[in-house]
């Protein structure tokens, strides 16, 4: 038996079963909707096994092909064509099935299609169904194909919303891109306008300093022309003269003639005489072409005197233009840093607006203040134009205090001058521009100036007069001589109508002298202490940076052992509506500037405290030296120290001294008697504090 046969006889269906017994009515679902099949009968016409293919038996080749070949010897070669393997006929049948499918459904030739995937499933199903042999490892095979492709769509429905979700971020980072560089179009563009603006300035400069030349040239030409005109009238000149002389010597000649000198003229001596002149001619004749040449020039002195005055003037007109062109850049500069810190600001201000009308208190109604201001309605009105509820609580706080009524506010300041007993920072004539500033800025801005002050002391041997360093940071800080005028009058200004704020009012005194720097830096010193102190025993008691109230008066009583039981409970008594406290913010102004009514006390107390001690010192003068005494020792000083707070060693009272007298701790023996009523103002302005307890 051949192979062909073999594989035919295991290619037999099994006896009474059909092959497509289970493919009675077929159908696949597209798309919701069912699809027919033909039935598998059709498929089994004409065939009862499967062929093999390609097949090598002669049953399934095609005829052989006889091809005959003439050689160059004359010979004819015949050959015999390969063999073309025919394909099963229930192979073809497939084929054909599917092809037919395919146009029908109108499927893509190339590439994936659903469609094309569920009728190439169908065949496969037909396939399997009929290969009962291998017809397990086949539908295995095909599951797996499918929970495959299923688990990938799955997988691509969960990615959907990704996608989506992708592609709204895409739109909404497109359109964020889109805004960006409209606003960055419009600042290009405003630029391209400035810098427009800037070249047709420097343009017309341009074209003027060239008519400025054009104007000198032509005023030359002129001078070269007048001059001409000069040479040309002195020339006539001279030659007028000369005929002048010779018509009187014609005149003259025959009166000579007629006085009867009968001596005739020897012919030699005039042919002589005329060589002479001849020579002496073309003498004067080379040197008046000599000066011709070597003047011919020259401009008259007077008009060159003129046109260099103009020239002069010109060159300062230019100067003047040059210097104001690039004072006008620098201006232009600074108004354009100021824009962005304002645009700045306004966001912010434009935030906390938002924030103040979904959580701010309703206004208080100011109505009610008029009968306690002097002038009535029209004073009230007039007072409060343009005026914050901050700055009007000031003004309410003034009028309580006896301050007069700050009137409406100026937009400018009148200069004082600029004598030497005005201070450096207040020096001008003319007006000063009042920008108004907020106690916020002001209480910002004096922080920034003591913390400046004290790197600047620190470096230096002695320290400077905070006027003196107000100018330095102010000319820092700003260059321009206007712009540091302009915030040294508003600083005055400011400090003068808040200093009813301590931190404030402790500048204000400091600037104008009636206070030492050395109270700022008591005072601080003793907050950073405390601070520290507070925040400490905020880590030990509750959680960190704030505090329990009832905490709070024993470590106030452990920090400030000399302090009475009411000063703490004074202390304490700022914090009455609230059981919990944060350290920090007892020792930090608020967004308007003002500091916390606890450090409020702790001002006042020091002011209290170190007038109690300046009373004590004073009565042990008395008691040292007598009570008739005007003037004091500073020996006599000392001893009083020695007394009232004997816990305070002699070089911290010598350096006390030192910075009241304004000395070196060498110089204080050299200092002589000192009058009572100088020293005891010096020992109330200065950062006098008890080192200990009371003496005996």
């Amino acid at each position: 038996m051949s192979a062909t046969n073999k594989m035919r006889e295991k290619l037999e269906p099994l006896p009474g079963i059909s092959p497509f017994r289970a493919l009675t009515h077929p159908s696949y679902t597209l798309k919701d909707r069912p699809h027919l099949l033909p039935p598998p009968i059709i498929f089994k016409e004409n065939f009862s096994a499967i062929d093999t293919w390609p097949a090598t038996h002669v049953a399934h080749t095609a005829p052989t092909a006889v091809q005959a070949t003439l050689t160059p010897n004359a010979n004819v070669f015949i050959t015999a064509a390969p063999e073309q393997p025919r394909k099963p006929h229930y192979l073809e049948q497939l084929e054909s099935y599917l092809h037919h499918e395919l146009r029908l459904l109108r499927c893509p030739e190339k590439g994936p299609s659903l469609t094309r995937l569920q009728v190439f499933r169908e065949v496969f199903e037909y396939l399997i169904n009929d290969f009962k042999t291998y017809q397990n490892l086949l539908a295995a095979i095909k599951q797996e194909y499918e929970l495959v492709l299923r688990d990938q769509e799955e997988k691509l429905k969960e990615l959907d919303p990704l996608r989506a979700k992708l592609d709204k971020l895409m739109e909404a980072n497109d359109k964020r891109m889109q805004d960006i560089r409209q606003v960055e179009h419009a600042e290009i563009e405003q630029l391209k306008k400035e810098k427009q603006a800037l070249i047709e300035e420097l343009d017309a400069s341009k074209e003027e300093r060239y008519s400025l030349r054009q104007q000198i040239d032509r005023l030359q030409e002129e001078v070269e022309k007048q001059y001409q005109l000069y040479r040309n009238e002195a020339d006539a000149r001279k030659m007028l003269v000369s005929d002048i002389i010779e018509l009187k010597y014609r005149v003259d000649a025959p009166a000579m003639k007629s006085e009867g000198s009968t001596e005739k003229d020897d012919t030699t001596l005039i042919k002589f005489k005329l060589n002479k002149t001849k020579e002496d001619l073309a003498k004067l004749q080379d040197k008046l072409n000599e000066v011709l040449a070597d003047y011919g020039d020259v401009v008259p002195r007077r008009e060159y005197e003129r046109l260099e005055a103009l020239h002069a003037t010109n060159n300062e007109s230019l100067e003047r233009y040059k210097t104001d062109y690039d004072t006008l850049i620098k201006e232009h500069q600074v108004l354009l840093e100021q824009h962005k810190i304002m645009s700045t600001e306004r966001d912010e201000f434009s935030h906390e607006l938002g924030l103040m009308k979904r959580s701010a208190t309703p206004r208080p109604e100011w109505d009610q203040v008029i009968p306690y201001i002097d002038g009535g309605e029209a004073a009230w009105k007039e007072l409060s134009v343009g005026k914050s509820s901050n700055q009007l609580v000031g003004v309410l706080v003034g009028s309580l205090i006896g301050k007069d009524n700050p009137g409406p506010v100026e937009e400018f300041f009148e200069g004082e001058g600029t004598e030497p007993p005005i201070p450096k920072y207040l020096r001008w004539t003319g007006k000063v521009r009042n920008r108004n500033l907020s106690k916020a800025d002001t209480a910002q801005i004096i922080q920034d100036i003591w913390n400046q002050k004290i790197v600047s002391d620190t470096e230096k041997e002695h320290g400077t007069d905070l006027a003196d360093f107000l100018h330095s940071y102010l000319q820092q800080k700003y260059q321009e001589d206007i712009l540091v005028v302009e915030w040294g009058y508003n600083i005055h200004h400011a400090c003068g109508q808040y200093r009813t704020e301590p931190h404030i009012g402790l500048f204000y005194e400091t600037l104008t002298g009636d206070a030492d720097d050395s109270v700022y830096s008591v005072l601080c010193t003793q907050h950073e202490a405390l601070l520290s102190h507070l925040y400490k025993a905020s880590l030990k008691y509750d959680s960190e940076g704030t505090l329990l109230v009832k905490h709070l008066s024993s470590l106030l009583q452990t920090f400030y052992p000399l302090k009475e039981s009411t000063q703490l409970e004074e202390l304490v008594g700022t914090l009455a509506d609230t059981e919990k406290v944060n350290v920090k913010s007892l020792f930090g102004t608020d967004r308007e500037g003002t500091i916390s009514n606890f450090l409020k006390k702790l001002y006042t107390q020091f002011y209290d405290e170190r007038g109690q001690f300046v009373k004590e010192l004073h009565n042990a003068l008395v008691s040292i030296a007598g009570s008739d005494k005007k003037e004091y020792q500073i020996q006599d000083l000392c001893k009083a120290f020695e007394i009232t707070d004997p816990e305070k060693s002699s070089k911290e009272v010598n350096k006390l001294l030192a910075k009241v007298f304004n000395l070196n701790m060498d110089q204080l023996s050299t200092v002589g008697p000192v009058d009572k009523e100088l020293l005891l103002q010096r020992l109330k302005s200065s950062g006098l504090a008890r080192s200990g307890p009371k003496g005996i």
